[in-house]
């Protein structure tokens, strides 16, 4: 593990455990880097790391606050790119993946302008029911383009796609863009998804580039309202005039 995310995993733990509670300021960086003997940069890094994730901000002057509070929902991150997997083992939550289907399409003109993907490429299309803590709680419907993702075994696919990309293909992962919307269920939601009685879920669409700016993912994820929960950081633009 990294020293940056083996801080930054220390000092998570004890926000989310209450160590260091809504307001309280984290010990500085000099403290940090002494105490895990790194450099300044380093505990730095691990720093900007929570911040983007809305554990902490920056106060000029002061250190470094804490402005997490604890939440019911899944707290999902908007602004930060973790696998389901990954995001499991962060909030404490049971993650298990059933591939449904595995088939390959060729990006139509239309399909090009919805999914930001190139028209004509072939891309894997991967349907997958995700359960937290055993509640059938999200579809996925992933996309990858083939010519940077040639294949994608089940057991990756039922585990962590994005371990099997960075791990074993050593694709890059640098960034997402997202939209978050509420649409009406569709008919592989109803069958699959504990819905609860309602017949709505939360949509989350994303397109991820890898770090030469190719878009080689799409993904549309269904979550049943009961688990739709995220958390993303938001800061003030500059005044105008």
């Amino acid at each position: 593990m990294p020293k940056y995310q083996e801080i930054y995993e220390f000092l998570r733990a004890g926000i989310e455990a209450g160590r260091f509670p809504f307001r309280a300021f984290l010990p500085s960086e000099n403290q940090l880097s002494a105490e895990f003997g790194t450099t300044r940069p380093t505990v730095r890094k691990a720093l900007q790391y929570l911040g983007s994730q809305g554990y902490v901000q920056a106060i000029q002057g002061k250190g470094i606050q804490v402005i997490y509070r604890p939440r019911s929902t899944s707290r999902f991150f908007l602004s930060g790119i973790e696998s389901l997997a990954e995001a499991g083992e962060r909030i404490g939550t049971t993650v298990r993946t059933v591939l449904l289907s595995s088939t390959v399409e060729t990006i139509s003109e239309q399909a090009a302008l919805t999914y930001g993907l190139t028209a004509g490429a072939e891309v894997l299309y991967l349907r997958r029911l995700r359960l937290l803590d055993g509640r059938a709680a999200i579809i996925d419907h992933n996309r990858f383009l083939r010519s940077v993702v040639p294949e994608i075994p089940p057991a990756a696919a039922e585990s962590s796609i994005y371990s099997f990309l960075e791990h074993d293909l050593g694709v890059r992962i640098a960034t997402a863009s997202r939209m978050v919307t509420i649409e009406p269920a569709d008919e592989l939601d109803r069958r699959y998804l504990d819905l609860d009685g309602l017949d709505c879920v939360g949509v989350v669409e994303s397109l991820g580039f890898d770090d030469s700016g190719v878009p080689f993912e799409y993904t549309r994820s269904h979550h049943v309202p009961a688990t739709f929960g995220f958390v993303a950081t938001a800061q003030r633009l500059p005044a105008r005039g």
